[in-house]
């Protein structure tokens, strides 16, 4: 399941599952999702078949661009490359990935950067990430790399925030279905900062770059997506065992330190109950990315994102009416337990000034769910 930025290490255990095929004999997929290129999606992802490979997995590099960048090549250095297979196309040599190579040696687990690539002509595949599908149903698992706008149902939102139409995409449901999804993410800040000190493109290339696609207000925007759409593959409904009753949520203030205690409440709630649960955050506008800092930005993604490693379906919605939102979503998902955090307001402040809590009480009577205050 996912887990947050360079700060946080995987489980090993984590790491060990993916080297695991299903009950249908199909390896697992883990999918690095990030706003932009030079957020440190590759390296993550090197850094993670390291630590397979010392914990003694068959690991292997099907295809891993470095871009001219040092760094990256410094971290392939010691790590299996599958060849590359060459295609010449109008007397032009090109470097593919070898699938046939890939099915061949069948390592435990291969790394295949550029997800949304489209291959040569002549390819088995169109794109890269049928190729991927091939590795997949072969019984080998997989570690891939994409940016957010390269999925097919942000076109909308990514085509009126730039004005491009992205050619290279990737379809929802390769992500929807992966085992595990890592959100791999940098403020906008040091990401262009990066770009200035020539870490992602060179300075020519980097200039232009600053002008276009990595103007802050269009990164704040693909930053977000990547967040939700991190949030909304991940939670994908899971398959609960047994026959409970209870459908629980957790209402995720934007306190940063009360959300990760709630989630932690709310988590071990749903494990004794063996029951699916939910986070639901309801944004408003004053915590929309614009209007927070990085490191407030940075929390709220780092609370999301404990939410889904510990199996919650992570809701988002966008309203000033924050109780309001959360009535309706326990009326549509048929929510029967709503945790909540202890209100901060008391006595004749929380009468002149109602708390979210002292709104979803009164609201919510006579409404069939139960109200859970624990305190954080």
């Amino acid at each position: 399941m996912p887990r947050m930025t360079e700060d946080v290490r995987p489980d090993p255990d984590e790491l060990l599952r993916l080297t695991k095929t299903d009950d249908k004999g199909r390896g697992r997929l883990k999918v690095y999702l990030g706003m932009a290129a030079g957020v440190g999606k590759t390296m993550r992802m090197l850094e993670d078949a390291h630590r397979m490979r010392h914990a003694g997995v068959d690991v292997a590099i099907g295809l891993v661009e470095t871009h001219g960048r040092e760094e990256t090549a410094a971290r392939i250095a010691d790590l299996e490359v599958i060849p590359r297979r060459r295609v010449s196309y109008r007397n032009v040599i090109i470097e593919e990935m070898d699938l046939a190579a890939i099915l061949a040696r069948h390592p435990d687990v291969v790394v295949v950067d550029e997800l949304p690539h489209t291959n040569a002509p002549g390819s088995k595949n169109e794109k890269r990430w049928q190729d991927v599908e091939d590795i997949l149903a072969g019984g080998i698992s997989v570690m891939t790399a994409l940016n957010v706008q390269h999925l097919e149902g942000v076109q909308d939102v990514v085509r009126s925030a730039t004005g491009i139409d992205i050619s290279e995409r990737v379809p929802d449901r390769t992500v929807r279905e992966a085992d595990s999804v890592i959100l791999v993410d940098l403020p906008v800040a040091e990401l262009q900062e990066r770009l200035r000190q020539g870490k992602i493109y060179p300075p020519e290339q980097a200039t232009r770059a600053l002008d276009n696609f990595f103007r802050t207000e269009l990164l704040v925007r693909l930053r977000e997506l990547a967040l939700l759409q991190t949030a909304t593959f991940s939670g994908a409904p899971v398959v609960v065992q047994g026959t409970a009753e209870v459908r629980l949520a957790v209402a995720l203030p934007f306190e940063p330190e009360i959300a990760r205690s709630l989630v932690l409440r709310a988590s071990r709630l749903a494990g004794r109950m063996n029951t699916r649960w939910y986070a639901v955050y309801v944004r408003q506008q004053r915590a929309h990315a614009e209007n927070i800092s990085a490191e407030e930005h940075r929390k709220l993604t780092e609370n999301v994102q404990l939410a889904i490693s510990l199996g919650a379906t992570v809701i988002t919605r966008e309203s000033e009416d924050v109780a309001g939102a959360l009535l309706d979503f326990a009326k549509s998902e048929g929510i029967t337990m709503f945790v909540v955090g202890r209100p901060t307001r008391s006595g004749l402040v929380s009468r002149v000034v109602p708390s979210t809590v002292h709104r979803l009480l009164e609201r919510g009577r006579g409404r069939g769910f139960d109200i859970v205050i624990v305190d954080v």
